[in-house]
Parts: structure tokens; sequence; C-alpha cells
């Protein structure tokens, strides 16, 4: 854990883990991402294990090691060590050849093995010791025999075990004290500071004010619900209105906590870029220009480090190269440049904002989406995206368990967060560019290897329009619920378990394209029986192949072979790598790895595309002819075999996705990771359903603020008319006359929202027919950065006219428009989704997971153990295990949350004055009615 020890029986010193001690020191030259040793965290622990059985009983693993020295404390688990030969082994999995692997790369792990070394001889007093580095093939076959290599060898050399490579070399005491000591060295000076810093900060955090003289009204008892939280390490969600304050709200009591219970980092995330510059903006509010000295006086630094972060796509300097030193001049000399740009990073009294992390990194030509994952280590407050610390690659998750952080999150615009977490668990692969891409892969010319897998996935591609019932399909005849599918028609497959074979295949696709993406003129043969060989770089990101989604750039350029030579022709049809493929094999190792979570809160889905009337009938002839074929051998051999299923489809014609349903089991591990977390949005009602399909924990905190609104600010008023899909048309010109005699009776600025683009249309039509004097601008689909800036601009305080939007889109959240900019809202439609064979596939698995998961719950909270930390017997069930309705969680909830929303844009202070027009003849339902915010008072 990175962190100070400020222990009074002892003198202040730097805990940080060994990786993270290396990682600082021992670095150097270019950045490069091209070789990618990491498998899955699952794969790397089996590999582990495999190397401990096969080392004999004597064997020690995971060995906890610390020592002190200098201002240093260090700490980290030794990976091995065989004290039958004195040897301390530090465990390194990969797939692949391991020559690809860049020196740097394996000076980082020489320098990890000497530092355990020397504190392995400190603790068990040896006078030196063996090192060596073991690199395992996750994708290799394990030798047959299970013995260790008992084999010494002498220096620095490889071993040739099958799946295992070693390098050793012996270390005298002595010398790896100094190579200690040079490591420490190099990190001393910043660990001083980082301490100094540290003391600063609390000192600062620990008297600071309130920045107004007066709270909001609900503002303060959110603070202190919060307050509470990160003091007790607890998860609050809590609704809190527009207009609460609720940045602030959060904000400083988690600033004001940090010193008390030792907070180290502090996580700030939102759904939308105008969240973060709120965030910004109240920290520069709370915390002004205060700074600090560290060990050198005329180097003065902010005393809280703020960082932002921003997606790569928006902060990479170069997009179409790769990210190496032989490719990007960002990336050469990385390492190298990295100390000066840090130092002068973390010495700006400046919040750390894309744009100033940006000057930093170029002033010393480096790359600044990689600088500013580096900051990342060294900030108190860091302020990013949802999907920084919840997604499955997340920066700061990672950073939270390597580095033993307590953090506190907060999350804001948490409504968002379930349907950003489904899409953040979810993928599809593009069975049309599959389709091409794996005919020109089986072309001869490519690597046998290659070939063959290419050949296997597309013939187990086409097998999934066979499954059935057998398989758990689920749904109506149109969607595939195994009723007889002659391909004339578009079905769908809804699985609640897994197609095995074709799994298999993908995993042996991706295995060969993964080798032969990295070197494409060198891609030899694999072992025979690959195991598991796709999802050893399952969790790597683009980037850590050295690619990203943009590259314009094959990873390496055609040879152009003699025509004499026998292998021109082969080469010449031979496809080298591009963009496309790298999208594809990417979006197969995403599906690869999410298909390792796979459960009950999941679904597996295959579209499948009518075909063409007379293709259908050329396969009905073909299959007549291999049924009867079928059958007489099948008479010939008794019962042998039954004739299969016809394939009517191509691959193109069949679409395999993976959607998440509920994605609590992939939250709740992050959750549990941070010492506390705050969730919070004006719409969260009802609080069970963000509760449960969020994954939080049954002693989590539930707070509803009252608004700080008065129901006399806006008038809500609720009309009887259908927004039903066959009543639309009919709906235009009664919604359009209802428009036109608001904005006689109070001209101004007003936003209309409606279900789709269609609609939209239809009734910005009618309305322009009936009155055409009023101004409109309409939002619509595929609108540019500009395009929504200019329609926002139209919103001005002596502006008038009416703007189209469709519910749930960029205007109908993170907006603000107070005053006469927005003094009303019509919002025709209840923003449900669309009934459709998806939604409902989904809906009836989430009502098996809502039942598994109240279950589940139940059970915890009947244990001994909670009822000993409660001290009392089981009692009453947790208000979050009340039943939830599949049915409402699917449609009602998203949708009224989406209206909300919507209508919070008119009243945005305790000055504003509007009108909101529900459009919609079921906003009067109880059921409804009781989901809208407390404050209005609605007339029908």
């Amino acid at each position: 854990m990175i962190t100070a020890d400020t222990s009074s029986s002892a003198p202040e010193r730097y805990r940080i883990a060994v990786r993270e001690l290396c990682a600082f020191a021992a670095r150097e030259g270019d950045l490069d991402l091209r070789f990618t040793p990491s498998p899955t965290a699952q794969q790397g622990i089996r590999g582990h294990q495999r190397i401990v059985r096969r080392r004999g009983k004597d064997y020690e693993s995971e060995i906890s090691l610390s020592g002190c020295i200098g201002n240093l404390e260090i700490r980290g688990r030794a990976d091995g060590y065989d004290p039958r030969r004195n040897c301390l082994e530090e465990i390194k999995t990969h797939r692949g050849d391991l020559s690809r692997q860049p020196a740097n790369h394996r000076a980082l792990h020489w320098a990890q093995a000497r530092v355990y070394g020397a504190l392995m001889c400190r603790s068990r007093d040896l006078e030196g010791i063996t090192l060596a580095l073991v690199y395992l093939d996750i994708a290799a076959d394990a030798p047959a025999s299970a013995a260790k290599d008992e084999a010494e060898s002498g220096g620095d050399s490889i071993g040739a075990s099958q799946d295992e490579q070693r390098l050793e070399a012996w270390w005298s005491r002595e010398a790896l004290e100094a190579e200690l000591a040079r490591l420490a060295a190099r990190f001393s000076e910043f660990a001083a500071n980082e301490l100094a810093h540290r003391r600063a900060r609390d000192s600062a955090l620990g008297t600071l004010a309130f920045p107004w003289p007066a709270w909001r009204p609900g503002q303060r008892q959110l603070a202190e619900h919060a307050y509470k939280a990160v003091m007790t390490g607890r998860e609050l969600l809590a609704e809190a209105p527009t207009g609460t304050g609720k940045t602030l709200a959060t904000l400083y009591p988690a600033l004001r906590a940090m010193p008390r219970n030792g907070t180290d980092r502090l996580f700030y995330l939102t759904a939308r870029t105008p969240g973060r510059a709120l965030a910004l903006d109240a920290l520069t509010t709370l915390v002004p220009e205060v700074v600090e000295h560290t060990e050198s006086p005329d180097t003065p630094a902010a005393a809280l480090r703020i960082l932002e972060l921003g997606a790569r796509s928006k902060t990479c300097e170069h997009p179409t190269l790769a990210c190496h030193g032989e490719s990007c001049p960002l990336a050469r000399g990385f390492h190298d440049r990295l100390p000066a740009a840090r130092s002068a990073a973390l010495a700006d009294c400046q919040p750390l904002t894309l744009a100033t992390t940006r000057r930093h990194a170029l002033a010393h030509e480096i790359c600044p989406y990689f600088l500013a994952q580096e900051l990342s280590r060294w900030a108190d407050v860091i302020i990013g995206d949802h999907n920084h610390y919840f997604d499955s690659h997340a920066l700061l998750f990672a950073l939270t368990q390597a580095n033993d952080w307590r953090s506190v999150v907060l999350v804001d615009e948490s409504h968002n967060l379930i349907e950003r977490a489904r899409g953040m668990y979810s993928t599809e692969l593009d069975a049309r560019q599959f389709h091409f891409l794996l005919k020109q892969l089986s072309r001869t010319g490519h690597p046998a290897p290659l070939r063959s897998a290419s050949r296997t996935l597309a013939r187990q591609w086409r097998a999934l329009e066979q499954l059935g019932p057998e398989n758990g399909s689920s749904g109506n005849p149109s969607s595939g619920n195994g009723s007889i599918d002659d391909g004339s028609q578009q079905a769908r497959l809804a699985l609640e378990t897994l197609p095995g074979d074709f799994f298999k295949a993908l995993t042996q696709w991706t295995g060969a394209m993964g080798d032969w993406l990295a070197e494409p003129d060198k891609a030899a043969t694999p072992p025979a029986a690959r195991q598991q060989a796709a999802r050893a770089t399952a969790t790597q990101a683009p980037e850590q192949l050295g690619l990203i989604a943009s590259d314009a750039v094959p990873l390496a350029s055609s040879t152009t072979p003699s025509d004499s030579s026998p292998t021109s022709t082969a080469a010449s049809r031979r496809v080298e790598p591009d963009v496309e493929m790298m999208e594809a094999y990417f979006a197969a190792l995403t599906l690869t790895r999410l298909a390792e979570g796979f459960g009950d809160h999941s679904l597996f889905e295959v579209e499948l595309a009518a075909i063409n009337p007379a293709r259908q009938a050329t396969l009905t002839s073909d299959s007549s002819s291999r049924s009867g074929a079928a059958s007489d051998a099948g008479a010939e051999a008794g019962a042998a075999a039954r004739p299969r299923k016809p394939r009517w489809r191509s691959v193109r014609q069949i679409q395999p996705r993976l959607r998440c349903v509920s994605p609590a089991p992939w939250l709740a591990p992050r959750l549990r990771a941070s010492h506390a977390t705050l969730l919070f949005s004006a719409t969260l009602n009802p609080p069970a359903y963000h509760h449960r399909l969020l994954g939080l924990a049954d002693n989590a905190v539930w707070l509803s603020v009252e608004s700080p609104f008065r129901a006399t600010q806006v008038q809500v008023s609720r009309h009887r008319l259908s927004t039903r899909l066959r009543d639309r048309e009919a709906s235009c010109r009664p919604i359009a006359e209802l428009m036109a005699r608001q904005y006689q009776q109070r001209p101004g600025n007003y936003l209309a929202f409606f279900s789709s683009f269609a609609y939209l249309e239809q009734v910005a039509s009618t309305l322009q027919q009936l009155t055409p004097e009023i101004p409109q601008w309409r939002q619509t689909r595929a609108m540019s950065e500009t395009e929504r800036t200019t329609f926002i601009q139209r919103f001005t305080p002596d502006g008038q006219g009416i703007g189209f939007a469709v519910l749930g889109g960029a205007f109908g959240e993170g907006i603000d428009l107070p005053g006469s900019r927005l003094i009303g809202a019509f919002i025709a439609t209840l923003g449900l989704a669309g009934f459709s064979p998806e939604n409902e596939a989904l809906k009836q698995r989430l009502a098996q997971w809502l039942e598994s998961d109240a279950r589940r719950r139940i059970e915890r909270h009947s244990t001994d153990g909670e009822k000993k930390e409660r001290g009392d017997e089981a009692g009453p069930l947790p208000p979050v295990i009340q039943p939830l309705k599949a049915d409402d969680c699917t449609y009602l909830y998203p949708g009224l949350t989406r209206v909300v929303q919507a209508a919070g844009r008119v009243i945005r202070s305790e000055q504003d004055q509007g009108v909101i027009h529900l459009i919609d003849d079921r906003f009067l339902r109880p059921e409804v009615a009781r989901l809208l915010p407390r404050w209005w008072t609605p007339t029908d």
C-alpha cells in the first residue's frame, strides 16, 4: 500500500509495494505495448498454481516480505521459493513467442526479482540466493510429467520446458543490497516529497471550510449523510433533486474526512463531460490556491492534487500511430523523459486538467494519455468517467487493488450507471465483418493454424442457427423457441447457456489471430492441442497491443516475393493485418473474456436474418439429398445417426451477442474494493431497483432529500392523450394545438421531447403547418458536437421558440438552461423501451436473476455472522429485498427516469418559473404517478 507510515514509535517512512518501486525506479527506454504477457486474472492464478504443483511439497509460495531502507518501507509477496535449491522465483505468465518481449520489460522483471531477493536474504539471513525469472506460456501444452525440472543451469540461461522458460542467476547478499539501495535512492527524494505533501494535504483539508455562508435547502442533510458514509465505510444511495448542490454536498464532506479516516484517493465519476467541468469548478471553489513546499523551498505545489482523466480517443496526439518507439515519437524514450514531466506536473499549483496535462506532456515530448495514467498514481482527487472505475479494464480500480488504496468513490449521475454498466459488459460480433474476414483468412497464403481456426470458427458460427430448447433458448416462435426454422423469416434465439463448441472455436481463432497480428511474417505453427489460447490477452485493451481502433497503418508492410518464387502466388493472396481485422480481433477477445463471467445475469443471443427465397429453395433441395443419404447410411448402420437440421444461413446472416442483463455481479466487487461509495442523482426512484441492479451491499444507506423548490414554481399538467404507436398519427394535431396554445399564452423558449425521431418529425411538421410563425429547431440523428452546441445556443434569455428533441438523447439531461433560457417542456411519451423480442428476452432473464438475487440476499441476511454484527436477531427483511417486477425494471423505471430528467431542465434555481406538460394518459395511473417528484402537484 502506498501510504505514509506515521507511527509515533518509528521514524516516518513511505510505504511502497515492490512492483511500484520498480515501476518508478527501474523503467527506462521506450513505451512499447506490442508484447502482451498479461493473461486474465484467472489464468494468471491457474498458471501460478501449475508451477507450484510441479515444484514439490517443500516449495513455498506467496511469501510475504518487507524491509526498511532509508525513508522507505518496502513490502511485497514473492511468488515462490525452493529451499532445497535456495532459489527464489518470479513467475510471469504470458502467451506466444517470448523473444518478442522488449528488453526494458525483461529488465523490469529482473529488478523486481532482485528486490525480492534482497528482502529474502534479510528475512532468512542468507549469504546469497539464486534468482529465477520463470515465464509460463499459458497457451502451450503442460508437460506430461508434473515433476519439476531438477537440472541446474549456470549463469543466465533459458530452460527447455515445453511451456516454461527460465532465466537464472546467483546473487550475493551484498550485491542485492547494493541493487536495493540503488533503486531506493532513485525514489527516496520523491518519497520525502510525497510524505511532505501528505502532511500538507491533510493539514489543509483538516481546516477546510464550506465556501458559502449558508447551505442550500437539503444540501446540509446530504453532506451529513455523505460524511457519515465515508467515516463508517458504507455505501450511500442518495436521491437529491436538481438545485440541491449535490457536487459540493458530496465533495466537501469527502475531503474533510480524508485526513480523519486515512483516505488515500478520492474518485469523482460522472457520465458526461459537463459533469467533470462542474466537479472541477467545485474543487476550485473549495480549495483555492493552497500551496505547500517540498524539500526545496523554491518548489511550491498544490496541497491537493487534482487530476482530470479523459478518453484515449480524445487525448491521443497521433491516433494513426502504434504505441511504441519505432512508430510514435511520443513513445520514443517515454520512460527516460517521464521523471521530468511527472515532477513538473506535480509541482503545478493548478488542477491537472486535460489541457494542463497535455501542456506538460508535450513540453517533455511524451504521450499526454500515458502521462495522465502515471499521474493517477500520485493525484489525490481524480475526476473521470464512470468507466474509469467500473469498466472491466478500469484504470482506477486496478490501481486501487494493486496499491491497496483506501479509496472513496463519488458517482454522480448514477441513474445512468445501470445502462452504462450493461454496455460495458455486453458485446457482439459483427457478422458481416466476420463473414468476409473468415473467408479471407481461410485462403492459402496465411499460416496453417490461422486457416484451420478460421474454417472451424465459420463452421461453428453457422451451426448456431441449429440451437434449440435443449440449449436453453427461450422466447416466442419468432424469437427462436425451438420451432422449426426454415430460414424464410427472421428469428432470434435467447440462450441461457453458452454454446460450448462455438466458444471453443472462437478462443482457438483468437489465439491463432493474435500470433499472426503480432508477427504476420513469422506466425509459427503452435502446439497441436492449444489450451485456452485466446483468453491470454482477453483483458488487454487495444492500446496494450500497441494499436488503437483508429489505426490506419498496418502492423507490418507487405513483402513483394519474386514471381518465380513457389510461394509468390500464395503470398499475393495473403491479406495483411489492417484496422478492420484488429477491430474484429478485439471484439472476439472481449466476447471470450465476458463469457468467463457468464451466469444468470447474462444472456447469449443469436439473431438470424431471413434468407433469399431462391437460396432457400436451393438449400432445401441440397438438404433433402443430404437427409436421404443420411437415412440410407442409418439404415445400413442400424441406428447410427439421425439427419442433422439443415443449415440455411451464412455467417453474415447469424449475429451473436452477449448481453448483460444485470450488472450487479460485475459492479459488486468494485464497490467492495472501495472504502466507501456515494452514488447520487436527481432520479433514483424506486431505490430498490438501483440498489439491487447496481449490486450495493445489504447495509447500504438510502437517502431521499427534499427538493429546494416550491410547488408554485412549476405548473405540471397531465393530458389524457395516447402516444402509443397505434395512436401516434391521431395524436399529432392535438399535441401541436396544445403546444401552440401554451406558446401563445406565454411566449418564450420551450423543449419538446418525443420517443423517436419519426414521431418528433410528425408533430413538428404539424405544428409548422398550424402556426408557421412559431420558431422551431429540431434534433437530428447523429448530430455533431458543433450541431449540438448550435442547438443549445438557440436558447437565449430573450429568445423564443420550441426545440424538438428525443427523450433520453443528448438534450434530455446534462444541460443547464436557467431563467428565461427555458420556461417549459412538453413530454409526449412515457419513455418506455419498445416492446420487442430483445426486451422480452431481457425481461424473462431478469425475472430469474431478481428471484435468485433475493434468495442470495435473504440467505446472507439470515447468517449468524450478520446477526452478530447487528447484535440482534435477523429481524425483518431489509427494504432492498422487497419484490421487484421484471416488467417494471425493463420498461417503466428506465422510462420514468428519462421523463423526470427531461422535465428537470425547466426549474434550475429557486427563482425559476415554468410549465411542464406530461402528454400521455398513462401518467394518470397510480403506479406511474408515485414515481414522479414528490414536490410536483400535477393537474389533469
